[in-house]
C-alpha cells in the first residue's frame, strides 16, 4: 500500500441501501439555492457601484461582455468582436454552455447550464463519497453542497467561474484515485489529462491542482512518473493556447493573464526587497486567518477546523495525502502571492481577494464527510458532535444562500468578504433598489 494511505480508508463498503429520498431532498434544496441566487440576487453582480442591468431588470457583473465574447466566437460573429477577448483560454465552459445559450439565450441558457453542471457533479461526488465512506458521509456531502455559498456566488450568471465547484469536485475524485489506486503510466496519464482538461474551463485551478498532483506522486514514491503526469496536466491548456494563438490569431497577453508573470518577475528581485518582504511577514498571521475564513464563507472552514481537532488523532482520520496536497498547494500559493515584492498592475495580495483560495473547499467537505463514515463509528460521542457541527454548518450556510430573499445582512457580509471588489452593503442596497426578483420575476428597467 502506498505511503500516506491508511488501511481504514479502503474498508468503507456501504452496508445499507442508498438514501435516495435524502439525496433527492438535498438536490431540491440545492436547486432552490441556485434559483435564489439569480436575477437581481446574483451576488457576483455587486462588484461595482452601478451593476449592469439586463432585460427584465436582472443584474449582471460589469464584465458581462467580456464573458460573452467567447460565445460570439462560437456563433460565428466577426473577429473584431472576440479576437481580443481575455477569456478565450477558458473555452471549455462556452463549449458546454453554447447549446443551451443558443436555444434559451445567453443569460438564461448559461444559468441553466451552470445549474445542470452543479447538480451533475454534486451527484457524482456524492456517489463517490457513498462508495468510499458510506451512508453518513454521503448525506453530509449532499447537504453541505446543497447550501454551499460558493456555488450560489457564481451560479446565477453565465460565466466560467461557475465551473470552479464542479471542476474541484471532479478533481478531488481524481486526486483520491491517484493516491489510492495502483497507477500504470497509462492510467496516470489519463487521470492527469482529466484534471488538465478542467483547466480549460477555469485555468485558475492550475496553481492548486498541479502542485497537489506533484505532492501525491512524491509522497507515494512515484516521483519518476512526474514528467508523464505533468505532460498530462498541461497538454490540454497548451493545446488550447496554441490553437488560439496560431489558429485564431488571438492575443493571449492581457490585463487578466499578465498578473502572475509580473509576480514571478518580482520574486526574481527578492534579494533587493527584503525590507518590504519582512513587513509582509509580520502581517501574515491575521491575513492567514482572514483568508482561511473568508475564502469559504466562514462557517465551513470553522466546522472543518473543529472536526479536525476532534478527530485527527483517531485511526483513519489523519489528513489523506490528497487532502494534504490541496492544503499545501493552497498555502504555497497564498505565500507566493502575499510575500511577493512590489509589482505593477492588478494586485493579487491582501484580504480583498479571498475568492482565489476557494478551491480548498473540497478538502473541508471531504474531511467532514469522512468524519461521518464507518471509520469514525466507534467514536460515538465525537461522531455526535460532528453530526451537530455539520448540521449547524448547513443551517448557517443556508442562511447565507437564502438570505437574499429577505435582504439579510448576513448574506451581504459573507459575499462581501469573499470578494471585496465593491462597496460595503452593496448586495443589500441592490436588492432594496432593484427588488428581490430571481429568474421568472421580470420587470423592465425604467428608461
Amino acid at each position: 500500500m502506498p505511503p500516506g494511505i491508511e488501511p481504514a480508508n479502503v474498508e468503507n463498503i456501504p452496508t445499507r441501501s442508498p438514501p435516495w429520498i435524502t439525496w433527492l431532498v438535498a438536490g431540491l434544496v440545492s436547486l432552490a439555492a441556485c434559483w435564489a441566487s439569480t436575477g437581481t440576487l446574483a451576488p457576483y453582480a455587486t462588484t461595482s457601484r452601478t451593476p449592469l442591468e439586463l432585460p427584465c431588470g436582472y443584474l449582471a457583473n460589469i464584465d458581462h461582455f467580456v464573458h460573452r465574447q467567447p460565445f460570439l466566437m462560437l456563433e460565428g460573429a466577426p473577429k473584431e468582436y472576440w479576437q481580443s477577448a481575455m477569456l478565450l483560454r477558458r473555452i471549455l465552459y462556452p463549449l458546454m454552455a453554447w447549446p443551451l445559450a443558443e436555444t434559451l439565450g445567453y443569460e438564461i441558457g448559461g444559468v441553466v447550464t451552470n445549474v445542470l453542471l452543479t447538480l451533475l457533479t454534486a451527484g457524482i461526488w456524492i456517489g463517490f463519497v457513498y462508495r468510499r465512506f458510506g451512508l453518513g458521509g454521503s448525506i453530509a456531502s449532499a447537504w453541505l453542497l446543497a447550501t454551499y455559498p460558493g456555488i450560489a456566488y457564481w451560479v446565477g450568471l453565465p460565466y466560467s467561474y461557475a465551473t470552479i465547484v464542479p471542476a474541484m469536485l471532479l478533481a478531488g475524485i481524481l486526486l483520491w484515485s491517484m493516491a489510492e489506486n495502483p497507477m500504470t503510466p497509462k492510467r496516470l496519464f489519463l487521470s492527469s489529462s482529466g484534471i488538465g482538461i478542467l483547466f480549460t474551463a477555469y485555468d485558475g485551478l492550475l496553481t492548486i491542482l498541479v502542485p497537489a498532483v506533484c505532492w501525491i506522486l512524491w509522497r507515494n514514491g512515484r516521483g519518476r512518473l512526474l514528467p508523464l503526469s505533468l505532460l498530462g496536466l498541461l497538454w490540454p491548456l497548451l493545446l488550447t493556447l496554441a490553437v488560439l494563438r496560431w489558429g485564431l490569431h488571438s492575443g493571449l497577453h492581457n490585463t487578466n493573464s499578465q498578473s502572475y508573470g509580473l509576480i514571478i518577475e518580482s520574486w526574481a528581485r527578492i534579494g533587493a526587497s527584503w525590507p518590504e518582504v519582512w513587513s509582509r511577514i509580520t502581517e501574515l498571521p491575521l491575513l492567514t486567518a482572514q483568508m482561511f475564513l473568508f475564502s469559504n464563507f466562514s462557517f465551513l472552514p470553522m466546522a472543518f477546523l473543529l472536526v479536525f481537532l476532534l478527530m485527527h488523532r483517531y485511526p483513519g482520520m489523519r489528513l489523506h495525502v490528497a487532502e494534504e496536497g490541496i492544503l499545501l498547494a493552497t498555502a504555497a500559493f497564498f505565500l507566493f502571492l502575499n510575500l511577493a515584492p512590489n509589482y505593477p498592475g492588478w494586485q493579487m495580495r491582501g484580504e480583498w481577494i479571498a475568492r482565489i483560495y476557494q478551491p480548498v473547499f473540497v478538502v473541508f467537505i471531504l474531511y467532514l464527510s469522512r468524519s461521518l463514515g464507518p471509520v469514525a463509528l466507534a467514536e460515538v460521542n465525537r461522531r455526535r458532535l460532528v453530526m451537530v457541527t455539520v448540521a449547524l454548518t448547513v443551517l448557517a450556510n443556508g442562511w447565507i444562500v437564502f438570505g437574499g430573499l429577505t435582504v439579510s445582512r448576513m448574506s451581504d457580509f459573507a459575499y462581501r468578504n469573499f470578494y471585496q471588489h465593491g462597496e460595503p452593503f452593496r448586495y443589500s442596497y441592490n436588492l432594496e433598489k432593484y427588488g428581490v426578483r430571481p429568474l421568472g420575476f421580470c420587470r423592465q428597467p425604467d428608461p
